[in-house]
């Protein structure tokens, strides 16, 4: 072996690559055929051997490493993510990541706020609700009766004026007096179940509890007085249930 021969041994081979290697394959083919065209008669066998001999299988070690080298690298890029190698480029990539994070983390923190507020909301609604529910339930069996209690107004109405108009007559004193006596116990059961008179006459006019159909002047009388009750007035427990029908001074 020459000096040349063990530098050149000596050197590190670079890798072959697949195109190099199928043009030195076309390369050898040619002079092959160039070789037989002038000796002529070369043996078969030679001919192979010389073009065997120049494909090592270093060369396609080289080739198939080569080949494997990005495929490792491509592998472990699946996993992680490849950083630059510019510290620059690096900080940049880290500080973009870093804002995308925080406008993520603003995004879900305002989310959960209005998520939060919508939640209180709803409760406070639903509170209302109940207290409403709750009231009209206990107004519907407290004012139960009301219904009842209206439909005997008339009845009292007719009881009163048979009074009034039976009270001077000297004949009808006795049936005055029966027509007074089931008045009173009528009235007395009602009141007993929550039925009252609203006081009228001599009072100042309540829009909630008199009904004024006349305003008359009337000497000695402030404005805005109840002079005259033409119609009684009926409260159920808390509730007016029919205003007192009256005269107002002007």
């Amino acid at each position: 072996m020459t000096s040349k021969e063990m530098n050149h041994d000596q050197e590190p081979r670079r890798p072959v690559t697949a195109r190099e290697l199928r043009k030195a394959k076309e390369a050898r083919k040619k002079l092959k055929q160039e070789h037989q065209e002038k000796q002529g008669g070369v043996d078969e066998e030679e001919v192979a051997q010389g073009q065997e001999e120049p494909v090592h299988t270093p060369e396609t070690s080289s080739n198939s490493t080569e080949e494997q080298e990005p495929a490792e690298e491509q592998g472990a890029g699946e996993g992680e993510q490849v950083l630059p190698e510019n510290p620059e480029l690096v900080f940049q990539l880290l500080e973009e990541q870093l804002e995308k994070a925080k406008e993520e983390a603003a995004k879900w923190k305002r989310e959960s706020e209005e998520n939060e507020e919508r939640v209180h909301r709803v409760t406070a609604e639903l509170e209302n609700f109940r207290r409403r529910a709750k009231k009209d339930r206990e107004e519907s069996v407290r004012y139960a009766a009301v219904p009842l209690v209206e439909s005997l107004l008339p009845a009292l109405d007719n009881l009163e004026r048979a009074l009034e108009a039976g009270a001077d007559s000297e004949d009808a004193k006795s049936l005055h007096q029966g027509v007074e006596m089931v008045y009173r116990q009528l009235l007395q059961s009602l009141e007993t179940h929550g039925l009252s008179q609203i006081e009228a006459k001599g009072q100042p006019f309540n829009p909630h509890e008199h009904d004024a159909v006349m305003e008359v002047e009337v000497d000695g009388v402030d404005s805005g007085m109840v002079v005259e009750e033409l119609q009684k007035g009926y409260r159920y427990k808390d509730r007016v249930i029919r205003p007192s029908m009256v005269k107002v001074s002007s």
